[in-house]
């Protein structure tokens, strides 16, 4: 049994002093499925949203129930990342040391965030996130019929 790991696994959380974040003002029209909004630091966050969205004709109770399983793309792995120069520990490290550990935000302003979205305000350490979306649309076939010929371009025939 092969096991993928994630951006996220494995890896923990560096402590760095708290901080303060100031928002003057926030107006957020809509937020759907799985979005979070966070003001400040944290340290992981690992989003994750799969939906089945089905579009029928008929009632679900006469056409039956659609499951997760019956699709591949949500029983597939995650991508992995292929960095050779992070496998063989050739990574650029930064240090920064904020003075003022204050995060200072005017006005924000968001018309629509949607599934599996992120709006943080902050240091975000380690972000992993995922969408998986299946749409269906399960209507009968149309019966095909066979096209009308008119006779108007016919030539008459002569009757007996």
């Amino acid at each position: 049994m092969s096991h993928n790991h994630s951006v996220s696994e494995g890896v923990s959380c560096i402590h760095h002093p708290t901080r303060t974040s100031q928002i003057g003002a926030i107006c957020i029209i809509s937020a759907s499925s799985s979005t979070a909004i966070q003001f400040g630091d944290r340290c992981r966050t690992d989003a994750r949203l799969m939906a089945l969205a089905v579009q029928r004709k008929e009632d679900h109770a006469k056409s039956g129930d659609v499951y997760f399983e019956s699709y591949r793309i949500f029983s597939r792995p995650n991508p992995i990342l292929i960095d050779p120069e992070f496998d063989e520990g050739r990574v650029i490290r930064t240090t920064r040391t904020n003075c003022d550990p204050c995060i200072r935000v005017g006005f924000i302003r968001v018309i629509a965030a949607g599934n599996s979205s992120s709006i943080h305000i902050g240091n975000g350490q380690c972000v992993s996130g995922q969408a998986r979306v299946k749409h269906i649309r399960q209507y009968p076939k149309e019966k095909m019929t066979q096209p009308i010929i008119s006779s108007h371009n016919q030539p008459a025939m002569a009757s007996p």
